[in-house]
């Protein structure tokens, strides 16, 4: 496990100035305006404009121009240092005659806001930046069966099912994720949505209580519910993948949030466990 790249940017050696802050570009997210910010990024880019932000906090902030391309020249750094180190895994899986029988996954627990809508590091706001993380799979098996990319949504639970299914072994009761092997191969259909679910130890950001977040993701839209507020999030994907565009009160989309809402509701009742299975009843 790699704990990079992860804050506090730190990567070693000539890793640490591979790349200059001067040469970064700023996210497309970082100037666009929206209509109607959410209000945990609403709150923390009053506490950056305001002097009364915590700098040293683990906790997602609004940032600077020169935060933004000094993190991600850092940034940038680790993931040179780790794939430079995956290579080396890879060069000795070769030389030792294993690479033909070893498959290889790659991915994330999470991405970072590096920028995007002016936040760093990560938070209970569920933009793009944040919740896609990278899946890579090798397999020697399915050499020449695999995509090269796929669109396919598919979550984190997925890759255990994966794993499993792989292996031949059968999933247990209650198991919730779904083999990603149909999405390598090209076999199975896209998935038309996923949940995603947030839960937090702590109120903070203008919650009174410990923040609670679901989003459900389709191949359009996104829709976001939090725990005790009154207003939500919603983002046509197709028409505005930067997201800047909250359409949770736009009248023209109210069908539309209802119908997700009603999909990620669906989603929750499915996802519920159903271990251990109940016995002696008639």
């Amino acid at each position: 496990s790699f704990n990079d790249p992860h804050h506090p940017f730190t990567p070693p050696g000539k890793y640490f100035d591979m790349y200059g802050p001067a040469d970064i570009e700023l996210p497309p997210s970082f100037h666009l305006r929206g209509n109607e910010l959410p209000e945990p990024v609403r709150l923390l880019r009053e506490a950056r404009d305001g002097g009364t932000q915590d700098r040293n906090s683990w906790i997602a902030q609004a940032v600077h121009e020169s935060d933004v391309r000094q993190a991600i020249a850092l940034t940038y750094g680790s993931i040179s240092m780790i794939d430079d180190a995956i290579a080396r895994i890879v060069q000795v899986l070769g030389e030792t005659g294993q690479d033909r029988d070893t498959v290889i996954m790659f991915t994330s627990d999470h991405g970072d806001f590096m920028g995007d809508h002016q936040l760093m590091l990560k938070g209970p706001m569920h933009y793009d930046g944040l919740v896609r993380v990278p899946f890579v799979y090798v397999d020697p098996a399915l050499e020449g069966q695999q995509k090269a990319q796929t669109g396919s949504l598919a979550s984190t639970i997925d890759i255990s099912a994966t794993v499993l299914d792989r292996a031949g072994l059968a999933p247990f009761n209650g198991f919730q994720g779904t083999s990603l092997l149909g999405a390598v191969t090209g076999t199975a259909p896209d998935r038309e949505e996923v949940l995603i679910e947030e839960d937090n130890q702590r109120a903070f950001l203008g919650f009174r209580e410990p923040v609670r977040l679901r989003t459900l993701m389709t191949p359009r839209y996104r829709l976001s519910v939090y725990r005790g507020a009154e207003r939500g999030e919603l983002y046509d994907l197709q028409e505005d993948p930067m997201e800047v565009v909250n359409l949770w009160s736009d009248p023209a989309h109210l069908q539309t949030r209802r119908e997700l809402t009603e999909r990620l509701l669906q989603r929750m009742l499915r996802m519920q466990d159903t271990s251990p299975i109940a016995t002696g009843q008639a």
